[in-house]
């Protein structure tokens, strides 16, 4: 999974530790990237942010819970083998 975020983001911050939680109860791979005016993200998120991203696809923007986390990855992942 992809986090977007940027500098002085509470609601970057609130999000981040639900991907964290979410991560305890079902581990996936993150990355976080924190995007600034100019760089190949800006344009696409900077007004949605935080967003998290799977495989491309926007699975969260602004907010999300651990527990939904945990289902949308889980269920990305169930469709990715079937």
């Amino acid at each position: 999974m992809i986090f977007l975020s940027k500098e002085d983001c509470h609601l970057c911050d609130v999000a981040l530790e639900a991907v964290e939680q979410a991560r305890r109860k079902y581990p996936f791979n993150l990355e976080v990237i924190k995007i600034q005016q100019g760089d190949e993200w800006w344009e696409r998120y900077w007004d949605k942010i935080p967003v998290g991203l799977i495989d491309g696809a926007m699975i969260f923007k602004y907010r999300i819970e651990a527990e939904e986390l945990v289902r949308k990855v889980k269920n990305r992942s169930q469709n990715l083998t079937s």
